[in-house]
């Protein structure tokens, strides 16, 4: 890999590993949520509406190839390219070595602000379930 050409085309692989797996999670994320209300409350109709055009448009096929493929396309194509900028770069390896010591110094600080973040989406969903009712 070219280092004067590294980044565009590790920016290249990163945007096709994404477009790679949104069409699996663009069709799952209405799957969770459907359960989540009665069918007649939004998002669960809207979600349904979802879903039931997929089941009319996708066949098995397509479905496999949306939910086994791609995602597999992604990680194969995801973990040889970070095992070759792992193995060429010694400055990734220094900073992710760096990230990972001030994590562990400052432990208690992560999950602190990681139990903030869940706790202000759970509050945000449980305010969002009271306008709606």
């Amino acid at each position: 890999m070219n280092h004067a050409a590294s980044p565009s085309k590790l920016f290249a692989l990163a945007l096709s590993e994404w477009l790679l797996v949104l069409p699996a999670a663009v069709l799952l994320a209405p799957a969770a949520l459907r359960f989540m209300q009665p069918r007649q409350y939004e998002p669960a109709r809207t979600s349904w509406a979802i879903l039931e055009w997929a089941s009319r448009h996708i066949s098995r096929a397509d479905a496999a190839l949306l939910f086994l493929g791609l995602p597999v396309i992604a990680v194969v194509l995801g973990c040889a390219a970070l095992l070759s900028l792992w193995r060429r770069d010694e400055t990734l390896r220094q900073d992710l070595s760096a990230a990972l010591r001030s994590l562990r110094r400052h432990l208690p600080v992560a999950i602190l602000g990681s139990g903030t973040l869940l706790a202000a989406a759970i509050l945000a969903a449980v305010v969002a379930h009271i306008i709606t009712d």
